[in-house]
């Protein structure tokens, strides 16, 4: 048979069998080529739309001053669009003895709108962590809401290598998979905490593009670029169940031509477009960067940085600050100071909207939640907290809608730091 069509190969255009088949996946993929031009004609018919329009919500005030530029001001106007209000994807992550203080910030910066994902790494014994699951089920706020989740697979993390990384994107990818109806991804450890209620983060974020991702971020240069960028390290912790210091190659590696090496803080406010990209990737870039950084020290302080200043649609959304209020020594250590009463002036003067670290029940956390937050029971309250406090009752324990915000005075610090931050001074040195 083989010889036979090779002999006569001139046969299968005689053939009429492949006209039909031919014909119909050649208008298939007309009609797909067709309907991806038209979507793409839809989507852009109204315009470029910039990365920072603000959108118009109720006000007390004028917002005409909300940013210093009036250049500026003038680009985020062009289209006054009424959406829903925002929502929040938190990633709360912990070890050891830390499944008490991962409920602490979790109720902290609680709200039914948000959707949230604890993470204790391997290294907690299985007791705690079934302990933190049990806490969330018997919940029942959270029961009714299911808008939080324990990660069942435990990893082991490592803060100097990539299994930070690992378990970031993996967190992030259950996020995606769980719900299609948030916009904004943070990601805290338990030695976090706020500084402001989660009505003044949604009040003011309403008001601002849906397409901002707020990461610190700078060109590795100097010291760094031998200490970070040529080592090739292993992370036992991708393969053992303990932790232990990462291992050093004797080989080097020569700097990369193709794309720049960015650094920063490992703590990030991103947009969902741009954690979808890092995800799904629709290019290599992506993917490539991931297994770059396997064997980079500090991969959490410059993976997502190098990505979103390497991709051409994400690099003027980059804003450069990771909203966090974080003392360091001086000369900066691996990690920062720990916050105590003395750094609370500090704190609110930073107009931050997180800040760490801090010791375990240390003191100022009770300041914090009475001075700041206005937290009596477990949750910070809201105007989502329906219930009456006659006796001491929590008002939080019955759920009210969710789309009204009651904010307060940290919702004008922030507003003041987003009025410096997105100003035109600040948002020229993007991915520098």
């Amino acid at each position: 048979m083989r010889k036979n069509v090779g002999s006569h190969s001139g046969r299968m255009f005689s053939d009429r069998k492949w006209i039909l088949p031919f014909f119909a996946s050649l208008i298939i993929s007309m009609s797909l080529v067709l309907t991806a031009i038209l979507g793409l004609l839809s989507s852009d018919g109204g315009g470029e739309q910039s990365p920072f329009e603000i959108i118009s919500f109720k006000r007390s005030e004028d917002s005409s001053g909300y940013f210093v530029e009036s250049d500026i001001q003038r680009s985020l106007n062009v289209s006054v669009v009424k959406r829903e209000a925002p929502r929040f994807a938190y990633l709360i992550s912990g070890t050891k003895g830390d499944s008490r203080r991962m409920m602490r910030t979790l109720e902290a910066v609680y709200h039914p709108r948000n959707q949230y994902i604890l993470h204790l790494d391997l290294e907690a014994p299985p007791r705690e962590r079934l302990e933190l699951a049990n806490a969330v089920k018997a919940d029942p706020i959270f029961r009714e809401v299911e808008n939080v989740r324990v990660m069942s697979q435990s990893n082991l993390v490592t803060y100097k290598g990539p299994t930070m990384i690992a378990c970031t994107l993996q967190a992030i990818a259950i996020l995606l998979k769980e719900s299609s109806e948030w916009d904004w991804f943070i990601n805290l450890s338990a030695s976090d905490y706020p500084l402001m209620t989660q009505d003044d983060l949604l009040h003011v974020f309403s008001n601002l593009s849906r397409n901002i991702n707020f990461i610190e971020h700078t060109r590795i240069a100097g010291w760094k670029l031998n200490q970070r960028a040529r080592p090739i390290i292993i992370d036992p912790a991708l393969y053992l169940s303990k932790k232990s210091d990462l291992a050093l190659t004797t080989q080097r590696r020569t700097l990369p031509t193709s794309f720049k090496l960015f650094t920063g803080s490992a703590w990030v406010v991103l947009t969902r477009s741009f954690v979808e990209y890092c995800i799904w990737g629709w290019d290599n870039f992506p993917r490539t960067m991931l297994m770059y950084y396997t064997n980079f020290i500090s991969s959490p302080e410059g993976y997502f940085h190098t990505v979103v200043c390497n991709t051409e649609e994400f690099r003027h959304t980059a804003v450069n600050h990771d909203l966090h209020y974080i003392a360091w020594d001086t000369p900066p250590k691996q990690h920062p100071i720990s916050l105590t009463m003395k750094d609370f002036d500090k704190m609110v003067k930073s107009k931050a909207l997180f800040a760490r670290k801090f010791a375990k029940e240390d003191p100022v956390l009770d300041k914090i939640d009475k001075e700041l937050l206005g937290r009596t029971h477990r949750f910070s309250p809201g105007a989502w907290c329906d219930g009456n406090t006659d006796g001491g009752a929590d008002p939080c324990s019955v759920r009210g809608n969710d789309t009204m915000f009651r904010s307060g005075p940290g919702a004008e610090r922030l507003r003041e730091l987003l009025q410096v931050l997105l100003s035109k001074e600040s948002l020229s040195k993007q991915c520098l």
